[in-house]
């Protein structure tokens, strides 16, 4: 730097690096860094290119003078215009007068009809890697762009570098802590839902051995009346009432004892043919089954998977059941299966009625039902299994539209033992 000027460049640096170091949002310290230095070499616009690092293209990060956001749009190649030049070959550059300079690209003035008279560029970098150009234009006054301007602007771009690099650094921590907030939300909600869920199962469990026998019992001699009171009419229609409601309470006390009691899961290598397969033999056999249509859409691939072939079938017939008794007077099941984020989906898809919106949040939750029978624990059970395989269960539905049950389970291998 000459000793004509040293003083006052050394001031402006100084005032440059406190705008830079004032904030973390990259725009807001960018434009403050720009207007500085255009007030202090004097210049009608200025512009920082930063460099996409997918497609090796230069594309504005800050600009003004340009009173258009077309602009914004622009992105110059590796060598193309006095900017391009300067990423291709690191070196800064004066074009004292661009209608004689071949480096200089007309397309930004084309679009903004600014008339780019003059040009001072030079390359951003931090800790040697190049990021972007900072790049500007039209020198005021009668005098030139000068070596003192370049020198200047040689730190100022440093300074510039080490703001850039920080803000991204910044923003990757944020968006990060942002993430790990929603990702502790959802397993704060998860061991809530399963400490809940256990708790429901440890005084089910102690319920339904306690109403069992007492159930088995109304159930017993309620039948016993009937034989012998076949000859009163409202007497025997009362019975009747009697034992069916007896039979519903002796289901959900096995349908209770039947959760309460599933083991964890017995792992062994599975193919994904023989799972449907399985699945599909065990699901002819329901009476539901017959006045729907199933059809299966195969996957191209046969996939091994981790699992315990029973407990997994028990979850599909569960939501191919519950598919079915949405569709009394008929209708199509849909199960499909395909990959999404190294999971292999199992889809089962239905066109009946569809879930209401205000029914959606709890249909997992034990004892909640919307139908007039069963005990509101097929689809917890679902969800049971699905979560014991370390997998996740996802749900579509819209009214008038049907629903969409979609299984996510993993295909590596998990961190315990399996059974050959």
């Amino acid at each position: 730097m000459s000793s004509a000027r040293p003083s006052k460049d050394m001031e402006a640096l100084v005032e440059l690096s406190t705008l830079i170091n004032s904030s973390l949002d990259i725009f807001e310290v960018l434009n403050r860094a720009m207007r500085f230095v255009e007030t202090f070499i004097g210049t009608e616009g200025s512009s920082i290119f930063e460099l996409d690092q997918t497609t090796n293209e230069l594309f504005f990060r800050v600009l003004s003078g340009h009173e258009t956001h077309t602009v914004r749009e622009i992105r110059l190649k590796m060598g193309e215009g006095v900017a391009g030049w300067v990423a291709r070959t690191g070196e800064p550059l004066i074009v004292q007068d661009t209608d004689k300079d071949p480096r200089f690209s007309t397309k930004v003035d084309l679009i903004t009809g600014f008339k780019t008279r003059s040009i001072i560029a030079l390359p951003i970098r931090n800790k040697g890697r190049f990021i972007g150009v900072l790049e500007l234009v039209n020198k005021r006054g009668p005098s030139p762009f000068t070596r003192d301007d370049l020198e200047f602007l040689t730190v100022a771009a440093n300074q510039i570098g080490i703001a850039i690099v920080n803000a991204r650094l910044y923003k990757r921590l944020h968006e990060r802590f942002t993430l790990t907030q929603a990702e502790l939300k959802k397993a704060q909600e998860q061991l809530v839902r399963t400490e809940r869920l256990s708790a429901l199962a440890e005084l089910s469990a102690g319920v339904a051995h306690e109403v069992r026998n007492p159930v088995m019992s109304i159930g017993g001699f309620a039948r016993r009346l009937k034989n012998r009171l076949q000859t009163d009419a409202t007497l025997e229609t009362y019975v009747d009432i009697i034992l069916k409601e007896a039979e519903r309470l002796e289901q959900m006390v096995k349908d209770v004892e039947a959760y309460t009691s599933m083991p964890e899961p017995d792992l062994h290598e599975v193919k994904l043919s023989n799972l449907l397969q399985h699945t599909f033999s065990l699901w002819e056999e329901h009476p539901e089954a017959k006045y729907v249509d199933t059809c299966l859409i195969p996957l191209s691939e046969d996939p091994t998977l981790y699992l315990d072939k029973d407990q997994m079938a028990l979850a599909l017939i569960n939501l191919l059941q519950n598919a079915a008794e949405v569709m009394p007077g008929g209708g199509t099941i849909s199960v499909s299966t395909g990959w999404e984020d190294h999971y292999l989906v199992i889809c089962i898809k239905d066109n009946g009625p569809g879930i209401a919106p205000e029914d959606l949040p709890r249909i997992f939750d034990p004892f909640f039902t919307a139908k007039s029978k069963g005990s509101g624990l097929g689809l917890t059970t679902v969800n049971r299994v699905v979560n014991a395989h370390r997998g996740q269960i996802k749900v579509w539905s819209e009214q008038g539209r049907g629903t969409e049950f979609k299984i996510h389970l993993p295909t590596q291998l998990p961190l315990m033992q399996i059974r050959p």
